[in-house]
């Protein structure tokens, strides 16, 4: 009997290596077609023919400055979420074995917005509010905010031998940073509470060709980091006894993971806002769908899924009716039933 699961699941796992090029291939292909198509989709609708003439340089000024200024940008931003969370999102959750693990769960999310939310606070209280303007002074204080959470997490990951210690700390962070938001928000000006909420609800927008360039050579350093622990996350798979007879040193590991995945939240949050949901589902989705222990092909599925997700995402708060919606609630409205999914999913395995 054992012999005939295991054979299964061998040719299985061929039958998706075989597919998984191919349809991988198409993936990028769509995310392409999907980044064009952000640059298209807004107020004003501008055709691929025009998009082709803005970069080659024969375009009107109006519409060369719409492109080049506001939905490149926004567009970029898109695909370095994309990367920076789900990536995230997949290295705690190989690190802790919980497919609900999320780049918040160390709590440097939370911390990223009480940094910001200080700054707010205290700017209104000694009459700085036109400081508040300038755009680096919210994704210094959000940075520095995630800055103190890795540092907290990393000194307390050398003196516990269980990574689950880690969840718990991140949850009492993320506590205590509610506590001293929500104390804050009671005893600030309404109009300053407004600012940090619309921050809170995330967005893809407004980022300078400068912010940019910052933003993506952090998403760069998280992610070559992150490459670091492949190997690692793969022996884990089958237990940290395991990996340490692989030479595998597993508080170096963790410390790889932790330090990767703060670049890439803390980043993301500074520059974009807290964006839920994202960092969870799309990790959840590639691993069922492949359905393989290959960490490799599941980490480059993620990388380019994420792209593609987020792109879409952005251009669904285009589309509505209505106007602009926070790109939050559309990331909520998709990973929701993600969540609702696996915690079903858990209920049968354990049944």
């Amino acid at each position: 009997m054992i012999e005939i699961n295991s054979y299964e699941i061998i040719r299985f796992s061929i039958f998706v290596l075989m597919k998984e090029k191919p349809l991988f291939f198409v993936l990028i292909i769509l995310t392409f077609l999907l980044f064009i198509l952000s640059l298209s989709v807004g107020k004003v609708s501008i055709s691929f023919t025009e998009i082709v003439h803005v970069f080659l340089g024969n375009s009107d000024e109006m519409t060369n400055n719409l492109v080049l200024n506001f939905r490149l940008p926004k567009s970029i931003t898109a695909l370095l979420v994309g990367i920076s969370l789900p990536i995230s999102g997949f290295l705690m959750q190989e690190l802790f074995k919980n497919p609900l693990a999320d780049p918040s769960v160390l709590g440097i999310t939370s911390m990223a917005s009480l940094g910001v939310g200080i700054v707010i606070f205290l700017f209104s209280i000694i009459g700085l509010d036109q400081y508040l303007n300038n755009p680096w002074i919210t994704i210094i204080a959000s940075f520095i905010g995630a800055v103190v959470a890795l540092l907290i997490v990393v000194a307390f990951s050398f003196r516990v031998k269980s990574a689950s210690s880690l969840v718990i700390l991140g949850f009492m962070l993320a506590g205590l940073s509610g506590a001293l938001i929500g104390m804050m928000q009671y005893f600030a000006p309404s109009d300053k509470i407004k600012s940090f909420l619309i921050w809170g609800f995330g967005s893809l927008s407004g980022l300078s060709w400068e912010q940019i360039g910052v933003f993506t050579l952090f998403v760069s350093g998280g992610i070559i980091v992150s490459l670091f622990s492949l190997r690692g996350i793969t022996a884990l798979l089958l237990g940290e006894k395991y990996a340490q007879s692989l030479g595998i040193n597993i508080k170096k590991l963790r410390f790889v993971i932790l330090i990767s995945t703060a670049l890439l939240t803390a980043s993301a949050t500074a520059f974009a806002g807290p964006i839920g949901f994202i960092g969870l589902a799309i990790p959840h989705i590639c691993r069922t769908l492949l359905k393989t222990g290959n960490m490799r092909i599941l980490y480059r599925w993620i990388f380019v899924s994420g792209i593609f997700f987020m792109l879409l995402f952005s251009i669904l708060t285009e589309v509505f009716p209505f106007g602009t919606l926070p790109i939050n609630i559309i990331t909520a409205l998709f990973g929701a039933p993600i969540v609702i999914s696996i915690l079903l999913n858990n209920k049968n395995e354990a049944r």
